[in-house]
């Protein structure tokens, strides 16, 4: 089993880090191939610490494979709950294989553990969102229709609904799926509230 997780996560690493400036680059990319030798070297808890680090600043293939970590148990004990909310995290920052690791943890837990793990993130995402964080309404929507065991179409449409408004082309279409699932009445109570919390938001 170790030798199939060292090659998974050799496999899965890529630069994924464009966003950064220079020097942050060269920084994190240090740090990661730092964990990757670790990897190599079955030193797989220092691996998990640099992996958290790097994850919680938001780079998906540190998230992605300490999601593969959690899920294995290897570099901590096996936690599941850890390893959707990773893997979540890595499929909200564009991991290519994140959708089957998603699906892969979800196959192995209850729809309680799903909810708890989806409503902790949502709480992390709504913290980030009222702060003005642009790209924190498109990953609300986006757990709202997908993570939770049903979705939660309502709330999901007020926030791709703010995406949108800031410009994100990705929320339309998950936008008009949360539409179809509401009626016009619920459609019109939503575009008002979507209304005002856009207003708090820029006015903070």
């Amino acid at each position: 089993m170790i030798q199939k997780i060292v090659l998974i996560l050799i496999f899965t690493i890529s630069c994924s880090f464009a966003l950064a400036d220079n020097h942050q680059l060269l920084s994190k990319k240090a740090e990661f191939n730092k964990a990757v030798k670790y990897i190599e070297q079955q030193e797989f808890s220092e691996a998990l610490g640099i992996f958290k680090s790097l994850a919680t600043e938001g780079l998906p293939e540190a998230q992605f494979n300490l999601s593969l970590l959690y899920f294995n148990g290897v570099g901590a004990p096996t936690s599941y709950r850890l390893a959707l909310y990773w893997s979540w995290y890595a499929f909200l920052n564009q991991h290519e294989n994140a959708t089957d690791r998603v699906n892969t943890i979800k196959s192995e837990i209850t729809e309680n553990l799903q909810n708890t793990v989806a409503q902790t993130i949502i709480d992390e995402l709504l913290i980030q969102a009222n702060q003005g964080n642009e790209l924190a309404p498109l990953k609300l929507g986006q757990t709202y229709l997908r993570l939770f065991v049903q979705p939660s179409y309502k709330e999901a449409y007020l926030w791709l609904a703010i995406a949108q408004a800031y410009g994100d082309v990705a929320a339309s279409e998950l936008l008009s799926e949360a539409t179809g699932q509401l009626t016009l009445e619920e459609v019109l109570v939503q575009q008002d509230l979507a209304q005002s919390t856009f207003q708090n938001i820029l006015s903070n």
